[in-house]
């Protein structure tokens, strides 16, 4: 009993600073072209909503939350622009409790959400368990000084393919994380003959939290934190959206000039650290690197270039064909339903995006 009411001071300190009591998240129908004209102006220019989802095309439901003190605007505001709406999430804060009283303080990190320095140790743990085929790598610094620690899993060799995973780009995107550790572990720790050739037959780049500062902030800070923590003078609402920043026709579509605002793209091209060294990293190893994947939550789409228009690239067909076999695996695994194609074409335009231009 005493362990159980420590565990439960412990988390309850961890996750004191914000909370969402009353929150609701809301899934809006539009219906035409105007609607969707007012949800992106609603996504740039308000703040005090969190658009989970934003608005694409019209097959394309929109996921929002609002704060408890603007719900009786919001929904009257939507009404009378003649939008459909229904609410998914009753209260966002009972189902942080619920999320942070599964967690588990102890064991290995595989399974469950654990905080970065857990996370980083236990990268230490499996390279040097499995030091034949695991090393070390980084990809650079946060802005707090975090590593943003990587780990290389198989040995290159002339003409050997290698793949880059990330995740947690965007901070409060726990699941996307947890799933790269999953991934990290089948890689080194399964007896499946199938898994096994994967380390043989190709090199495996990973890094689970490229968005350490963030990603931390969510533990100790505010569970809904998307951005970096960077500062910036004259600035109230520090950080930049880190999957904006990059040199991806940077600043051009689906962002805010807003600093508070969760798509704020930062004052240039790679001004977080975190994707200045990403970049040059993954630059150093182009001739090396064959597949290129940077893992998200909330929603099930496997996306590709580009981003910020709606022209496609050279390799566009191939880049489909890959995909879309991809998804009809995990569909066929999981018995889930995913859409596929350029976020340009499924969801909406944004510029400055890691992995799909």
């Amino acid at each position: 009993m005493k362990s159980t009411l420590l565990f439960a001071a412990i988390i309850s300190l961890a996750f004191a600073a914000k909370r969402f009591d009353g929150d609701q998240v809301l899934e809006i129908m539009p219906a035409h072209e105007g609607h969707l004209k007012e949800l992106m102006l609603l996504q740039m220019n308000d703040t005090r909503l969190d658009f989970w989802s934003g608005p694409g095309d019209l097959s394309h439901h929109v996921g929002v939350r609002v704060p408890k003190e603007h719900l009786k605007e919001i929904k009257k505001m939507l009404k009378n622009n003649g939008m459909d709406h229904k609410v998914l999430i009753e209260d966002v804060q009972q189902l942080v409790d619920e999320q942070v009283a599964s967690m588990n303080l102890t064991g290995s990190v595989v399974g469950r959400y654990a905080q970065f320095n857990e996370i980083s140790s236990w990268l230490d743990q499996m390279i040097a368990a499995h030091s034949d085929i695991a090393s070390p790598f980084s990809a650079g610094k946060s802005y707090e000084g975090r590593s943003l620690k990587g780990i290389k899993i198989g040995k290159s060799a002339p003409g050997k393919p290698a793949l880059w995973f990330h995740a947690g780009i965007h901070a409060r995107e726990w699941v996307a994380v947890a799933s790269n550790i999953y991934i990290i572990d089948q890689l080194l720790n399964s007896k499946d003959p199938a898994v096994k050739k994967l380390t043989k037959d190709l090199v495996w780049y990973i890094v689970p939290v490229l968005n350490p500062d963030g990603y931390e902030y969510t533990f100790t800070g505010d569970r809904m934190w998307r951005k970096t923590r960077k500062p910036y003078p004259g600035n109230r609402c520090p950080g930049a959206d880190p999957n904006r920043n990059w040199d991806s026709a940077w600043g051009t579509t689906g962002v805010s000039r807003n600093p508070c605002s969760d798509t704020y793209p930062g004052p240039h091209a790679f001004s977080e650290s975190n994707t200045r060294t990403t970049s040059q990293t993954i630059m150093s190893l182009r001739s090396e690197l064959k597949g290129f994947v940077s893992f998200h939550s909330f929603s099930q789409l496997w996306m590709m270039p580009w981003g910020y228009t709606r022209r496609v690239p050279a390799d566009y067909q191939d880049l489909l064909t890959v995909a879309k076999e991809a998804a009809r695996r995990v569909m066929q695994t999981h018995n889930t339903y995913w859409r596929v194609g350029p976020p340009s074409h499924i969801l909406y335009e944004a510029s400055g995006a890691a992995s799909i231009g």
